[in-house]
């Protein structure tokens, strides 16, 4: 079995890197950032509606011609998993302090644990054909959007 982070790493290492000009500084997550706060910012309960903002950008992006195949599903996908990503970090540098920062702190470690090794299921499970590339970043995506609204659902509660 591949080792959950070198699945992460096999992920974001295969997808293909998108050439930048001068004109393009920022990372192709960053406008997915953006629309997914926005998203987020309109889902209220957030816990339960936080969830409709999964697939903002992955399922237009799956739409297009050109990524109906394997690499191209599995950039929609990572593209936005950087996205939500990014977003979690975020919420997560922003714990509180004390009892309740370092217990969320070890729920973190553990969840990355779970996530990782969920995803690299799709490596055995399809015995690391095609299918398991797109299918794994599709789970990186949606695993790490869910755990990003979690967060902020935490950090919405202390305010």
């Amino acid at each position: 079995m591949i080792a959950p982070l070198l699945l992460v790493a096999a992920l974001l290492a295969a997808a293909p890197s998108q050439a930048r000009t001068g004109d393009e500084q920022e990372a192709p997550w960053v406008g997915i950032v953006e629309r997914l706060e926005s998203c987020l910012a309109e889902a209220r309960p957030l816990l339960v509606a936080g969830p409709s903002c999964i697939g903002v950008h992955s399922t237009p992006c799956l739409r297009h011609a050109e990524n109906q195949t394997t690499t191209g599903m599995e950039r929609c996908y990572l593209d936005e998993y950087r996205a939500w990503d990014v977003m979690l970090n975020a919420y997560f540098r922003d714990r509180p302090r004390g009892e309740r920062g370092e217990a969320l702190q070890q729920v973190q470690r553990a969840w990355i644990t779970y996530r990782d090794r969920k995803c690299a299921y799709f490596q055995v499970h399809y015995a690391g054909g095609s299918m398991a590339r797109w299918l794994g970043a599709q789970c990186m995506a949606d695993t790490t959007a869910r755990r990003a609204i979690e967060l902020r659902f935490f950090r919405a509660e202390r305010r």
